[in-house]
Formats: structure tokens, C-alpha cells, sequence
């Protein structure tokens, strides 16, 4: 007997982000405070962003130690203390740090959700940083990091890093072991004094709240927290266009794989084109059923999981494009991934296949705001951009106005290959004579 096969139901139209009960507040202080009521669980979601660039070159290991310990005690309670106070509540809270802030992220029930705050606003204006704590986690640190770099996706990264930007601090995405073994509980101490406060931090709560109640108390918890009256240093924006010259090929002897990279600008949130390159993006290698994945992955078998996403700092966004081969398909796995980012900027796409990524572009942005972490996670990266709920809102009918011809001017004035460069990680002695075609290489 022969199974009859049942359509696939066509998707049904898209549903509206909810507009929730908001109320939001700037403190004399400078600290950003916004509640939003998000019905569900009797739980609260915290998110603390504070502003933490710099250009200082010792910053990445000092701020990296630092989200590692500014919870491992204050002047009043030890880690063990913290950590039991915590429990207590049945709360969770943690600390973690990139190029432009440090996050501190926290759960609660809502009868305890204040409670948090108190043990958060402790850590903030008393963290101790004990010496012996100090000195555990930067061993843990470096042995992290050591172990990190010995991973080819990693290296190629910071690679990537290093050839894109140049002199920003951006070309620095993480410390060595050795830059975090140099960091004393003074420079932390330091550093937490002259950084760790509120000017243009955003403190944002979402759960099973009032929103003017909880606003009204984390406003009286949080008014006395005060500046260090040092100003908050600007990191110069990142560079217009991706670096000329020649890609760069780093020697990985005896490796079994390549690890390509392609990287360039790309737009912030806010500019007008960004819904037409986030389409782009997704139509060359930002989900499964993309070009790349059909081209080097279905079709070819080049590689497992090839991908391409636009990363999104405070100084600017930049595509990224990753791939991982074996080191005899180095060569024609580029060829293809130049080849698609070709299609891009000289054919458009069909209306079918810009459909299936509006689709997916507005039902993952729904799904990122569908719980009350995600939604309080994405509301403190947005503010601390300048965007808000408002912008979150209105963003699924910007990806429906994308029109074909969109995407073909961000392919041609973004996504062309001349546009983006490229390095890759692995054995030259096999690869490198095939690479040539592709124009000059600096083998390092």
C-alpha cells in the first residue's frame, strides 16, 4: 500500500510582537532602568549592561578577570556567602564580558526578584576581589585561554580579527595567558573603580512584575549609585572598508583541515538597508536552507556546517563567513564560497526564495523574544545602542517592505568578493600553490 503524502500547509501571516506593559526611566546618575510585565512563570529576568570599551591594550585580560570575579566576594560577604545567599533565593547571577560591555545577567522568582537586586547592587558598589580569589581564577583564565587557542576555529578567528581591523581594539578579541597571569587584584580593583558604574548603563527587568513598582524600587536601590566622575572613553569606530591588499594564508603544519574565513563591514541595526542585508545574508549562508549549505555542504560535500552571520558591536557590524574543509578541497571550497557571494551581488533573487527568508527572519526574531530571558537579553543590547521595544516592534514589517532589487544593491555595494577579505588556516605546504589563482597571499 502506497502512503499518500499530505501538502505541506502553506504559513499562515505573521503575528505582531506584543506590545507589553512598559515603564522606563533615566536616573539622575545616568543609569537607563526599564520594567516591562511579561505574563508566564512567577519569574524575573535581570540584565545589568554597563559600558566597558576601551583602547587600552592591557583592557581585554583585566576586563575578562574581571567578569570572572567580581562576584567571588565583597567587603561584606565572601564567594561562598554570595553564593549561599543566592541559593537562598533560588536565584542565579552571573557576569560576562565582550568588546563594548559587561553583562551581568540574573534570575529570580518574583518574590525574590528585589532581593537579587540588593545582592547585585552589593557586588557593584563592594566587590572585593580577594586576593586568593584573584589568584584561582586567573590560573582557570589562562588555562582556558591556552586551551582555546590550541582549537584551529578559534585561532582563525582571532586571525580574522586581527586582518579586518587593524589597529582597532576589536583586532584584540581575547587576551593570552600570559597578559591575564600579569593582572593583580589591585588592577582590578582599579579598573571596577573607574569603570563599573552607572553613566549609561541599562538596567532592564521582565517578568511577573509591575512594571511602575518594580521601576519605583530599583530606582531608590539604584539612585545612590554614583559616577566616578571619570569620563566614559570612546572607541573610535570601526574602519569603512575591509583591509586591500593581499589575503593571508597561515601555516598550520600537518593540519587535516582549512579553516577559511571571509569577513568585511556591514551595517548597523538602525541604518535604513540593514532588513535588506540581513535578507542577504540569510539568502548566502545565514540558516540551513541557504546558498552556501546547499552549494558546499548538500551538493558538494566540502564541509559539515558552513555559515555566514553579521556580528553587531558598539563601533560597528561586520559580516562574517566561516567555513571548515579538508586541506585538499581548500582551493574549490573558496572558489564556491566566492562564487555565491557573486550570484548575490549580480543576480536577484527569486520571489519565492526572498519569501522563505522574510519567513524566517521574522519567526526567528519572534522566538528570540519569546521567553522572558531572550526578551530581556535583546532589550539590553538594543538600549545600549540607542534602540528600544519600538524598534523591536516595527522590525518584521521593514523585512516585509525588502524588495528584490534591495537585496541586489547591498550584494553589489556590500557582499561583492572585491569587497571582503579572506584568511585561512592550515597546512600552506598543501594548499597554497592552489590558492594562487585566486590573486596574491601573504603566508605567515
Amino acid at each position: 500500500m502506497t502512503a499518500t503524502l499530505s501538502p505541506v500547509p502553506a504559513l499562515g501571516p505573521w503575528r505582531e510582537i506584543a506590545s507589553l506593559p512598559t515603564a522606563e526611566t533615566r536616573l539622575a546618575n545616568g543609569l537607563r532602568v526599564l520594567a516591562v510585565a511579561r505574563p508566564g512563570a512567577p519569574l524575573v529576568e535581570v540584565r545589568l549592561s554597563i559600558p566597558f570599551g576601551s583602547t587600552d591594550p592591557a583592557h581585554p585580560a583585566r576586563s575578562w578577570l574581571l567578569s570572572e570575579t567580581v562576584l567571588s566576594g565583597t567587603a561584606r560577604s565572601g564567594r561562598l556567602e554570595l553564593a549561599d545567599r543566592l541559593g537562598d533565593l533560588g536565584a542565579s547571577l552571573r557576569a560576562e564580558v565582550d568588546h563594548d560591555q559587561v553583562l551581568f545577567c540574573g534570575t529570580a522568582s518574583a518574590h525574590a526578584h528585589d532581593d537579587l537586586l540588593v545582592v547585585l547592587l552589593e557586588a557593584l558598589l563592594e566587590a572585593a576581589y580577594p586576593d586568593d580569589e584573584v589568584a584561582a581564577e586567573r590560573t582557570r583564565l589562562a588555562s582556558r585561554l591556552q586551551a582555546a587557542r590550541s582549537q584551529a576555529a578559534v585561532r582563525a578567528r582571532e586571525i580574522l580579527h586581527r586582518h579586518l581591523y587593524g589597529d582597532h581594539p576589536y583586532a584584540h578579541s581575547m587576551p593570552t595567558g600570559d597578559e591575564v597571569a600579569a593582572v593583580t587584584p589591585e588592577d582590578l580593583r582599579a579598573l571596577h573603580a573607574s569603570r563599573i558604574t552607572p553613566d549609561d548603563a541599562v538596567l532592564v527587568m521582565v517578568g511577573a512584575l509591575d512594571p511602575e513598582e518594580a521601576l519605583e524600587k530599583a530606582s531608590r536601590l539604584f539612585g545612590g549609585w554614583r559616577a566616578a566622575g571619570v569620563p566614559l572613553e570612546v572607541v573610535p569606530d570601526l574602519p569603512p572598508e575591509a583591509p586591500a591588499g593581499a589575503s593571508r594564508l597561515f601555516h598550520r603544519p600537518g593540519s587535516v583541515q582549512s579553516s577559511i574565513r571571509i569577513g568585511g563591514p556591514a551595517l548597523r541595526r538602525d541604518d535604513p538597508l540593514f532588513p535588506a542585508l540581513q535578507l542577504a545574508n540569510l539568502i548566502y549562508g545565514g540558516y540551513f536552507s541557504s546558498r552556501l549549505v546547499a552549494n558546499i555542504r548538500e551538493d558538494k560535500g566540502y564541509t559539515y556546517t558552513p555559515r555566514s552571520r553579521i556580528v553587531h558591536h558598539l563601533a560597528g557590524s561586520t559580516l562574517w563567513i566561516e567555513a571548515d574543509v579538508a586541506t585538499e578541497v581548500t582551493a574549490p571550497a573558496l572558489l564556491e564560497m566566492w562564487y555565491e557571494l557573486g550570484r548575490l551581488s549580480t543576480m536577484r533573487p527569486s520571489p519565492a526564495e526572498l519569501d522563505d527568508v522574510r519567513q524566517y527572519a521574522a519567526g526567528r526574531l519572534a522566538m528570540s523574544v519569546a521567553t522572558r530571558a531572550g526578551l530581556a537579553t535583546t532589550l539590553a543590547t538594543l538600549v545600549g545602542v540607542g534602540l528600544d521595544m519600538d524598534w523591536l516592534r516595527a522590525h518584521p514589517r521593514r523585512l516585509a517592505e525588502v524588495t528584490a532589487s534591495d537585496i541586489y544593491h547591498v550584494g553589489v555595494h556590500l557582499l561583492a568578493p572585491k569587497l571582503l577579505a579572506a584568511v585561512v588556516i592550515g597546512d600552506a605546504s598543501e594548499c597554497e600553490e592552489p590558492l594562487q589563482a585566486f590573486g596574491p597571499w601573504v603566508v605567515e
